[in-house]
């Protein structure tokens, strides 16, 4: 009785705050998706599910589409640059463990302050990238062209969390069976071989795991829209979360917090989908290493 006295008394106050900071907050979302209104309305007038309608009117369609390619192209680079990157700071070289150090930096730095140094470098006149670019006789680019906006997003959203995907694969590489590896070298197979046949297969689990967290951070993006873009141009790089934002706060007069409050439950919901596509494969590819 003691021992589950002491679980409770530790356990109980973490409960209490995951209720008041993630339950409570989140009912009252569902509940004024129902509501029209904005920000500064004291009596909202229900509205049923006509909130939902309007975000699909007011171009929320668009945004989950954006949202969509933006993860897909975010969670691409980053599972592929992750596990060759850490594949190569696996090798037993001398001086890897300072380079390793290096992929923390994104993690740390704040991302509005990155986000300002991208936007310098894509500036017309003084910015890196377009010194570069006219250097070899090749034309400028700019973040006013909406493919070259949405590849900037990429890009920096990917350099943000490209170091903890490389740290997330190199402690899984550590992880994994040392004398199955060398049983292989023994057989004679060659590096390719071991890494195709042996390595990938066993980093499933891991890989799973990886590419939700991956998953559900690209869902998340804003702050390199809001600083880099503001959702231009025309919307090409106006996410769901960026959505949100711009419906309650950046419509004047308060925005409709009432169509922000149905994309935030929207993308809730399909975050739950991706946490729940996660337990599934995540189980299945544990089992198949298995």
């Amino acid at each position: 009785m003691r021992t589950w006295s002491t679980a409770y008394a530790f356990v109980l106050p973490v409960l209490g705050l995951t209720v008041l900071f993630s339950v409570v907050p989140l009912v009252m979302v569902i509940r004024r998706s129902l509501y029209k209104g904005n920000i500064f309305d004291t009596n909202l007038k229900f509205a049923g599910l006509d909130n939902y309608r309007a975000v699909f009117a007011t171009g929320g369609g668009h945004s989950l589409l954006v949202t969509l390619i933006y993860t897909v192209g975010f969670v691409a680079v980053c599972m592929i640059a992750g596990i060759a990157v850490a594949l190569l700071l696996d090798l037993p070289l001398p001086g890897l463990g300072a380079v390793r150090a290096l992929f923390i930096i994104p993690l740390v730095v704040p991302a509005v302050a990155t986000a300002f140094i991208w936007f310098a470098l894509f500036q017309p006149q003084t910015g890196l990238f377009n010194r570069v670019l006219t250097a070899v006789d090749l034309p400028q680019v700019t973040l006013s062209d909406p493919t070259i906006a949405v590849l900037a997003i990429i890009s920096f959203g990917a350099w943000q969390f490209f170091g903890e995907v490389v740290i997330l694969y190199l402690a899984a590489l550590k992880t994994l069976p040392r004398d199955v590896v060398e049983a292989a070298v023994v057989d004679g197979s060659n590096a390719w071989q071991r890494l195709r046949y042996i390595r990938l297969p066993l980093l499933r689990p891991q890989t799973a795991l990886i590419a939700v967290i991956s998953t559900l951070t690209g869902l998340q993006a804003f702050t390199q829209i809001f600083v880099l873009t503001n959702g231009g141009p025309n919307g090409a790089t106006q996410t769901a979360l960026y959505y949100v934002y711009n419906q309650a706060f950046g419509l004047g007069a308060g925005g409709s917090v009432g169509n922000a409050d149905a994309m935030a439950v929207i993308l809730f919901v399909i975050s739950i989908l991706v946490t729940v596509a996660q337990v599934v494969v995540v189980g299945r590819a544990s089992r198949a290493v298995v």
